[in-house]
């Protein structure tokens, strides 16, 4: 099965989750990351990026609004546009948006739109270097026991987890209905170093 194959097969799957499964299993998940956070070096950087639930994906909401109880800043990706895109290599940006600020970020609530720079207020919502990052939860659509993930095609996160610092812990999280025996990968595929499934 190839990776368009795959992509569909694992969303429909996931699609059939019914509404409080999901709710549940995404309250296991982000449980499970505040135990992360908690276990954080005081060392690290103390921004967390998280990203908005699109569809059926893991709801990651009850974890930031955790790690922002526990003094974290809390960051979503951006998506750049295609000028930025060439300027800077990369497809996305964090951007730290404070809890009462987050129905009014654009790009929270247009995850999958490219914005231009002059379209997002920089000093409301300022973009966080990714060595400042000391975790970052990633959303997939499939992975398997290895750690390899299939996201969604457009490349984005594969660009930019190579850009945090070592010490940033870089955390998928899906339910188990996505784990299939062999995700398909290419050269710039990453696998991740730590998956949570509930």
């Amino acid at each position: 099965m190839d990776k368009a194959e795959l992509r569909r097969a694992v969303i429909a799957r996931r699609d059939a989750i019914e509404l409080d499964a999901r709710a549940a299993k995404s309250a296991v998940i982000c449980a499970r990351l505040v135990e992360l956070l908690g276990r954080a070096d005081t060392a690290t950087p103390r921004t967390v990026a998280v990203y908005a639930a699109m569809g059926s994906e893991v709801d990651p909401a009850a974890f930031a609004a955790a790690a922002a109880d526990h003094g974290w800043q809390v960051a979503y990706p951006c998506m750049l546009s295609a000028a930025d895109t060439a300027a800077c290599g990369q497809r996305i940006c964090m951007r730290a948006v404070a809890v009462g600020d987050v129905d009014a970020a654009p790009f929270i609530a247009h995850p999958t739109r490219a914005f231009t720079a002059a379209e997002i207020d920089s000093a409301r919502f300022p973009i966080v270097p990714a060595d400042m990052l000391g975790m970052i939860i990633v959303p997939l659509v499939a992975f398997d026991r290895t750690g390899a993930r299939l996201g969604y095609g457009g490349g984005c996160y594969d660009r930019y987890l190579p850009t945090p610092s070592a010490s940033c812990q870089i955390v998928g999280i899906a339910f188990d209905e996505q784990r299939v025996d062999h995700v398909p990968t290419d050269a710039h595929d990453l696998p991740l170093p730590n998956i949570i499934s509930a």
